[in-house]
């Protein structure tokens, strides 16, 4: 069984500025990350693995830019959403009767977005 917090901050609340910076820069991170993943399936038909993607944005700006283990679980976002597609398409290609249409590659985040900020704690034992 996991335990999930989940925090609801209204704009009222003197910490809301913080969050809202934290969310919008890991939108950022979101974008530019799936922007590579991007350009590399296009090129290559090859999707980057999570650990090259970690490997190729930890000295980016925007990964940077929030604490590791956030910037870690925006990474793991973005190669479960291509790793989705990947799937969705398979089964498109097998039998696309079950579909309205051809499956789109994931979208960017709107650039005026937010993105969920998901941090873990580690289990004690």
């Amino acid at each position: 069984m996991q335990l999930v917090e989940q925090h609801r901050i209204n704009r009222a609340d003197p910490r809301w500025a913080a969050i809202d910076a934290a969310a919008f820069a890991s939108k950022n991170l979101y974008n530019a990350a799936l922007y590579l993943t991007r350009q590399q399936f296009i090129a290559t038909e090859r999707l980057i693995a999570y650990e090259e993607l970690a490997r190729t944005m930890k000295h980016s700006d925007e990964f940077r830019a929030r604490p590791a283990k956030v910037a870690q679980w925006v990474l793991k976002q973005v190669s479960f959403a291509w790793k989705s597609f990947v799937a969705v398409r398979a089964a498109w290609r097998a039998d696309p009767s079950k579909f309205r249409g051809r499956p789109g590659l994931p979208k960017y985040l709107e650039k005026t977005g937010r993105n969920p900020l998901v941090s873990r704690k580690r289990k004690r034992h």
